[in-house]
């Protein structure tokens, strides 16, 4: 074997390494010719060659694999973390429609009284979802109505004296 027959070789033994310790192993949907596109481009741009033919093709293929193995699974791990928290909000809004929906046919409520809760409620809203198994989290509601509050999805409507006590109009969105 000449010498860039031994570098194809190597090349390619990286690529398949790398591949099936990032990509396999963390069972990512990349496919093996992306994975070596992708470290091949980083590899061109910031070497200004090509690895085959570099005399430090290994230490610097291994680093770029690395490099590109982290970020894809730090971006898979992202995408499932996004899908999880919006999965929460949608099971979220839903028990606070029940609750709404309970509420006013048990006060006989109508609008705008049978869109409103105060604070509290969310805790109550949450320990029957907790003790019920809809969510894993005791606490997993209060972030969620918080961050839903500053998006707007829940309007302020009368401060309490305590903040438990604070009344909020759940906003049709």
């Amino acid at each position: 074997m000449d010498e860039i027959e031994e570098q194809i070789s190597l090349y390619e033994a990286i690529i398949e390494v790398n591949y099936e310790y990032w990509i396999t192993e963390n069972e990512l949907d990349v496919e093996i010719e992306d994975f070596r596109l992708q470290v091949d481009m980083r590899y061109r741009v910031r070497y200004q060659t090509f690895p085959v033919g570099d005399a430090d093709i290994e230490a610097r293929m291994d680093e770029i694999c690395d490099e590109i193995g982290e970020e894809l699974v730090e971006n898979e791990q992202s995408i499932q973390e996004t899908e999880e928290a919006n999965k929460l909000r949608d099971r979220f809004l839903k028990s606070v429609e029940i609750f709404l929906r309970q509420k006013s046919m048990a006060y006989e409520q109508t609008y705008p009284q049978n869109r409103r809760l105060k604070r509290k409620d969310i805790k109550i809203i949450q320990r029957i979802d907790f003790i019920t198994d809809v969510i894993d989290e005791k606490n997993a509601y209060v972030e969620i109505f918080d961050e839903m509050v500053d998006e707007g999805y829940f309007r302020l409507v009368e401060p309490g004296g305590h903040e438990k006590h604070d009344i909020f109009h759940v906003v049709q969105v």
